[in-house]
């Protein structure tokens, strides 16, 4: 009887043990849940954050790899998405977007952003007055960045390829 005594108490010792550590890893998730993490997927995103509206180009240039390399997101203290893309044959990023919701003072800082701009100027998207910036990335080469507003979003997109190209990708991620 004393042996069975003990073999139980064994037994509730490691459960409680094995409780407790699952614990001890729920709870940073939980705490953590909204803020800046990397993620799969956008359907991830959609799903765990709750950000239904992502807005992401129809048109996607054959050098590009789809679907996007890296992706961060975050719900608090407001929503934001940065989704990175990469070229097919070398595999650097070359495409980059964030989507940044109301709340925010500025757009995040990306891996790839304009270091020495060329040239600045206003465009029409779809109706929506942007901004172009044609620049240079640090280390060399062409780094070209548009920014928008799109309902409560700060948008902006760089890319490492041409402007004509640039905006055709921004364009085709608006409706009319």
């Amino acid at each position: 009887m004393a042996g069975l005594k003990k073999y139980l108490l064994f037994v509730v010792m490691v459960a409680a043990v094995v409780f407790a550590l699952r614990l001890l890893n729920w709870v940073p998730l939980s705490v953590e849940k909204g803020t800046v993490r990397k993620y799969r997927t956008i359907e991830d995103v959609q799903r765990d954050l709750g950000i239904r509206k992502i807005l992401l180009p129809s048109y996607f240039p054959q050098r590009l790899s789809w679907p996007p390399s890296e992706i961060f997101a975050q719900s608090r203290p407001y929503p934001m998405i940065i989704m990175y893309f990469t070229d097919e044959k070398t595999g650097k990023i070359v495409l980059a977007i964030s989507q940044t919701g109301s709340g925010s003072s500025e757009a995040p800082a990306l891996r790839i952003e304009p270091h020495r701009i060329v040239k600045e100027e206003k465009v029409m998207l779809k109706g929506r007055e942007a901004r172009l910036y044609l620049a240079s990335c640090r280390g060399g080469g062409v780094c070209n960045s548009l920014t928008w507003q799109e309902a409560d979003y700060s948008m902006k997109v760089v890319d490492r390829g041409p402007e004509k190209e640039l905006i055709r990708i921004s364009e085709s991620m608006l409706s009319e």
